[in-house]
């Protein structure tokens, strides 16, 4: 077998991984909070991730522990507008208007480090606007407020992949990510604390959703994401990745009984080919 297609595989898999986030989100909101199941969820992840990968961790340079901070309050926002998203939406349509991170980030590009998008960019965003609208309005032409959280989750992604690109290029990948893990929890606790009591939740249910979601979706899907980067080129990993509605439909489908109408079939499938498009050209 060929390297690159290795990698290819192991995107994949990592890519049938982010597309389950969604549904399992949706199965631990059943038993618990959304506080606690990020600061679960990402103290599981910054663990595992200490015992596994602590070699090439340390030693810690102060840059990077600042550079994290950062990263990892962004990361935090992310989480957090997502989690709540996707209790008052679909896990379909969050993973869909999620996965418009990649068209966001051509114009965060061009403010940010002045690289003018193509001009296909403007019409494939006109697209994404009418699938938007096809797949998140009801028929009172309402758009609800977990879509709109997952709209503002994937600028903040959008915002996230570009910092994460400039600082990534002097700094330790690794550390930058594993350190992120470890300040979401923090915050994550510190924010519930005075919202909410703090509870361990009982039902096995939730504690393998949690468990999945915090090695494989996390861990062992971010990891895969880190070490193709340095093998497949860019254009390659977002073409991959814009699959990921796909699995997240497949799973909701089977495992919550989630069902498009026509017209929110209509609009995915116009947010898909957008993502694809943008992928494919950029």
């Amino acid at each position: 077998m060929q390297v690159n297609h290795k990698y290819n595989i192991y995107m994949f898999i990592a890519t049938v991984f982010f597309g389950m986030t969604y549904v399992l989100t949706k199965n631990c909101l059943n038993y618990s909070t959304e506080f606690h199941i990020i600061s679960f969820r990402f103290s599981i992840a910054f663990i595992i991730s200490l015992i596994f990968l602590h070699k090439k961790i340390f030693p810690i340079k102060r840059k990077e522990f600042f550079y994290s901070l950062l990263l990892g309050g962004l990361l935090f926002l992310i989480f957090i507008t997502m989690t709540i998203g996707v209790k008052y939406t679909t896990a379909t349509n969050a993973s869909f208007l999620v996965s418009l991170s990649v068209i966001f980030i051509p114009f965060f590009s061009w403010v940010f480090n002045k690289e003018k998008p193509k001009k296909s960019i403007f019409l494939v965003l006109i697209i994404v606007l009418i699938g938007i609208m096809l797949l998140t309005l009801d028929k009172n032409l309402e758009l609800h407020i977990g879509d709109i959280l997952c709209l503002i989750c994937s600028l903040l992604f959008s915002f996230h992949v570009l910092i994460t690109e400039r600082f990534v290029k002097t700094n330790n990948p690794i550390t930058l990510g594993v350190l992120q893990f470890g300040e979401v929890a923090i915050l994550s606790f510190l924010v519930q604390y005075p919202i909410e009591k703090f509870t361990l939740p009982k039902d096995e249910k939730f504690w393998i959703s949690l468990l999945i979601l915090s090695v494989f979706c996390t861990v062992l899907a971010y990891l895969i994401q880190t070490v193709s980067q340095k093998k497949l080129s860019s254009t390659l990993i977002g073409l991959i990745l814009s699959l990921e509605p796909i699995f997240s439909g497949i799973f909701g489908y089977f495992f919550l009984n989630e069902y498009l109408t026509f017209q929110q079939y209509v609009g995915a499938f116009l947010l898909l080919i957008s993502v694809i498009y943008v992928s494919v050209k950029n």
